[in-house]
């Protein structure tokens, strides 16, 4: 399996299993996923600051979503 697959595997058993327990994603899970891909604070404001001057339609979320999984993929390649 490469690392992209495995990233979004990862991802999509943490909604799984966040939807199970709750019925909804939580931002406490979703800080403790950044975490776990060891992005912190001045991590989520990098993204904050950063987004904007990629383009004006850009949504942080939706980068953030993208850090993430590239941050799970590369762990995979470390693995």
């Amino acid at each position: 399996m490469d690392a992209l697959t495995a990233a979004f595997d990862r991802l999509d058993d943490f909604v799984t299993v966040q939807r199970a327990q709750r019925g909804e994603i939580t931002l406490d899970a979703v800080l403790l996923l950044q975490e776990a891909v060891g992005m912190d604070d001045a991590g989520r404001m990098t993204i904050d600051e950063r987004v904007p001057r990629l383009t004006r339609r850009a949504e942080p979320a939706a980068v953030l979503l993208g850090v993430l999984v590239g941050l799970l993929a590369a762990q995979e390649t470390e693995l």
